[in-house]
């Protein structure tokens, strides 16, 4: 057999430099001592966030931009933002916090206008208790969400650009938050060990701390469908004294559009002037709304569900925890009439 010799790559002198700017933004001295924490030299931070969601987001952004070396850790960078479940942003009073949230500054308002339909509710009554509702393209939003948080240096050919250059952004599982001699937070400590350092942490965790999915009497542990909980900080903080309880909240089936015959469905459009959440007008870009549709149940669905409450995991007494109030599940409906 030929001896195997080493290859040479040749790099023009403008390459080199580009590439050693950009190899210069990572390198930094690990050290590794005896037991499973890691020490990253310069792991420090003003601010930690916890937790890649909405209200995680908005958080890190925020104090970047007031100029606060932040950190974001999340379990998932590609589900930063994620809309796993009706993608939807407004309605009753949530679309009062989405307009606060950009009046301070926010994105969510902005992202939010990659919208599939939109529609003002209650038109029939007083403008005090209107609402916006967006029915979001659950991809796009979140691709633009992780571009905004992601994206604070914009690669540009051989350039750098700092978007927001106090944000940086790691994917790790918290599992301990960190104390001082005087019980002040120093920090947060990640499930391999790692510990990130800040006097101040926030816990923007959604439904992933010891989270839990049940498909009618079968359960398993995940933070939601395909994506695994985060285990230890739920322990962690009750050890620190705080109580914890769990909330529940119920998905609905998806059904294939293929088998749908909508000729027989109501159809429901999106308003033809279409409001914004943002107030920034650079961001008011009208698109092709989709139409969705609308079906009501019959007396034999009701039948079906009644007889079989207990198959649930409410009604069958696996589950204590509490729905949202004003979005209950479709047996709660049929206990409550």
């Amino acid at each position: 057999m030929p001896a195997l010799l080493p290859a040479a790559i040749f790099v023009s002198p403008w390459l080199k430099d580009s590439l050693s700017a950009a190899f210069a933004l990572f390198q930094q001295p690990i050290r590794v001592y005896g037991n499973r924490n890691v020490e990253v030299g310069e792991e420090k931070y003003d601010v930690i966030v916890v937790g890649g969601g909405h209200a995680g987001c908005e958080a890190a952004l925020a104090s970047a931009r007031l100029g606060a070396k932040t950190l974001l850790l999340t379990l998932n960078i590609d589900r930063i933002a994620w809309q796993p479940c009706n993608p939807a942003v407004g309605g009753l009073a949530k679309s009062q916090l989405v307009h606060e949230v950009d009046a301070l500054g926010g994105e969510i308002g902005k992202v939010a206008d990659c919208y599939l339909q939109k529609r003002v509710l209650n038109v029939s009554r007083g403008p005090a208790v209107r609402a916006l509702r967006a029915q979001t393209d659950k991809r796009e939003y979140a691709m633009q969400m992780k571009n905004v948080v992601e994206r604070q240096v914009s690669f540009f050919p051989f350039q750098f650009t700092y978007l927001t250059p106090n944000l940086s952004i790691r994917e790790a599982m918290v599992t301990d938050i960190l104390l001082g001699k005087n019980d002040n937070v120093e920090g947060v400590c990640t499930f391999f060990g790692m510990n990130f350092y800040a006097p101040a942490v926030i816990l923007t965790t959604g439904t992933f701390m010891s989270g839990k999915i049940w498909v009618g009497r079968t359960s398993m542990p995940a933070g939601r469908a395909g994506e695994s909980a985060s285990h230890g900080l739920t322990e962690n903080l009750q050890r620190l004294g705080f109580e914890s309880d769990r909330l529940k909240t119920g998905t609905p089936a998806r059904v294939d559009c293929r088998t749908v015959d909508f000729s027989v469905l109501e159809p429901q459009l999106g308003d033809e002037e279409v409001s914004w959440f943002s107030f920034d007008p650079d961001f008011h870009i009208e698109k092709e709304q989709m139409c969705c549709y609308l079906t009501r149940t019959t007396k034999s669905t009701h039948q079906l569900i009644k007889d079989n409450l207990h198959e649930t995991p409410t009604y069958g007494g696996w589950v204590e925890a509490k729905g949202p109030r004003y979005c209950p599940s479709i047996e709660d409906k049929f206990e409550a009439s």
